[in-house]
């Protein structure tokens, strides 16, 4: 999917709402694994049967208050990087369906070169702030 790390982290950014442009399990590399993750959702994905299509397929019942929710990349800076995997700490923020803000965060995200495809293979957030 992606040519480069900074591309593989935006379409993941892409896949964190409800706009659906993206596929979530078109921008992952398995195995995938997600710091403080709920109890519903498994902090390691091994097979791409158990991953979602779209990330909000359950947010109706599992996160109501996410439901039309948007994430926006606020900054972007690459921390660690060898020739296959690259890692950023990122700032974003999550919008409400009605565009007011939800919450801003840290995370790390680390993605990884398969034959010219990057993808994402870990999420790790952080420094979570609900307004």
């Amino acid at each position: 999917m992606a040519r480069n790390p900074e591309q593989a982290v935006q379409d993941a950014i892409k896949t964190a709402g409800s706009e659906r442009e993206l596929r979530f399990r078109d921008t992952i590399h398995l195995p995938f694994h997600q710091v403080g993750m709920p109890s519903n959702m498994p902090s390691i994905y091994l097979d791409e049967k158990d991953v979602p299509e779209y990330r909000d397929e359950d947010w109706q019942i599992t996160k109501p208050e996410w439901v039309g929710s948007k994430v926006e990349l606020k900054e972007m800076t690459k921390i660690i990087e060898d020739d296959k995997k690259v890692a950023f700490l990122i700032y974003a923020a999550r919008y409400n369906a009605d565009g007011s803000l939800m919450q801003t965060f840290n995370a790390i995200f680390t993605v990884e070169d398969r034959n010219g495809d990057w993808r994402l293979i870990s999420r790790n957030p952080f420094n979570i702030k609900k307004l």
